[in-house]
């Protein structure tokens, strides 16, 4: 029964935490310089409230499941892992670069954060295959 617990908890902030991130993703990428400053501060605002959270709970419950059922030292889990990494870093150069957006609605982020959206869907089906297949 727990690891049905931990296993919804973990997803449930997966699929959170992507979202944010995609929401990140759209306004960087495809709002124009006039209207970011008001669009930005509101999203700031949720980023750290709710997909920063998000963030902390799947790492949080991602570990626990890892640790406590053996998953650490397989090969997928490493795979996973490394995806998961990418994806923290990724989330942290998109809330760097809404603050800095928002404090100058003129600068344009380098193509790896203007390009979040298919980064990060791609990265999730590939989490979400090593998950399920668990193929090496």
């Amino acid at each position: 029964m727990l690891y049905f617990v931990l296993k919804s908890l973990h997803i449930i902030s997966d699929i959170v935490w992507v979202g944010g991130m995609l929401i990140n993703a759209f306004v960087i990428a495809m709002v124009p310089p006039t209207i970011r400053t008001g669009v930005i501060s509101a999203l700031r605002s949720y980023d750290r409230r709710v997909t920063t959270t998000a963030l902390g709970g799947a790492w949080l419950f991602g570990i626990i499941l890892a640790v406590w059922y053996g998953w650490y030292t397989t090969g997928w889990f490493g795979f996973k892992f490394l995806i998961v990494v990418m994806l923290s870093a990724l989330h942290g150069m998109q809330s760097a670069w809404l603050r800095r957006m928002e404090a100058d609605p003129h600068l344009d982020p380098p193509a790896f954060v203007r390009l979040g959206m298919p980064i990060v869907l791609v990265s999730v089906v590939v989490v979400v295959l090593l998950a399920i297949v668990k193929p090496f």
